[in-house]
């Protein structure tokens, strides 16, 4: 076999799988305009890959989306999406239950990263989910949590990039020792809440999804501020946000036994 006598099969479900690494999830209708493929060809050729364990149907709505078994692919390869796959089942139960949206956001590079949330399987999902939009620490629900829970000598290093930070300062978080005081108190209470001046219409609650001192990722659950507090909030799905991140770190260690 040439490389003038390529295997045209194989060439097509590789180009679907490079088109499903573009994005955390990609519809048929997407698949379609980045490859040119018919429907019906990517229908199969996605079968395929979700049979050997590279892909996975998210929902008819949020379409496909690769796995963390592309790792057999290349040893050198840093793929985020093992929390993913242990995180959607659990998120999607909790929506399922209690019908609020869930996303899941990891810090890296010193900003929160969005990915993955339930919001397509949620009648009450208020907003665009933005999957790899990044956002400040400081300011968002899901980035104070982070910061209160992770490792003592992360949360230092974070801390001193974020400062001085004019914004900050209006919230009365001058320096480092006041932003140490207001994450213990993220602490004493179990969760965080988005942190601004601004009459938002919107509000986030987060937890961190932690095993011992390490924070894998954090669930934030957003709502409008019209329909409930946060303390509110807390009181209602506190513990059934607690009970998905126990059910998200529990799937991350089978999935550790196994390889």
């Amino acid at each position: 076999m040439t490389a003038e006598n390529p295997v045209e099969p194989v060439i097509r479900a590789l180009q679907v799988l490079e088109a499903l690494n573009r994005k955390p999830a990609s519809s048929l209708g997407e698949m379609h305009a980045v490859t040119g493929l018919p429907k019906p060809t990517l229908v199969r050729l996605l079968g395929t890959l979700i049979a050997a364990g590279y892909a996975t149907r998210i929902s008819s709505q949020a379409g496909y989306r690769i796995t963390g078994h592309v790792l057999a692919l290349s040893s050198g390869l840093r793929f985020i999406d093992r929390i993913v796959d242990a995180a959607v089942p659990a998120m999607s139960e909790f929506t399922r239950d209690h019908a609020w949206p869930l996303a899941l956001a990891k810090v890296r590079d010193g900003v929160v990263a969005l990915l993955h949330s339930t919001g397509s399987q949620s009648p009450f999902s208020f907003e665009r989910v933005g999957y790899n939009m990044t956002y400040q620490l400081m300011y968002t629900a899901m980035g104070q949590a982070h910061l209160a829970f992770c490792d003592g000598e992360e949360r230092k290093r974070l801390i001193r990039d974020l400062l001085p930070d004019p914004k900050l300062e209006l919230l009365g978080l001058r320096t480092v020792q006041s932003i140490d005081a207001h994450l213990a108190a993220v602490r004493r209470r179990g969760y965080a809440v988005t942190l601004t001046s601004r009459n938002l219409k919107l509000l986030g609650l987060a937890i961190p999804v932690r095993q011992g001192r390490q924070v894998h990722a954090c669930l934030v659950l957003r709502f409008p501020r019209s329909v409930m507090t946060p303390e509110q909030a807390a009181e209602r799905y506190l513990e059934p946000l607690n009970a998905t991140a126990r059910a998200i770190v529990k799937t991350l260690v089978a999935q550790d036994r196994v390889t």
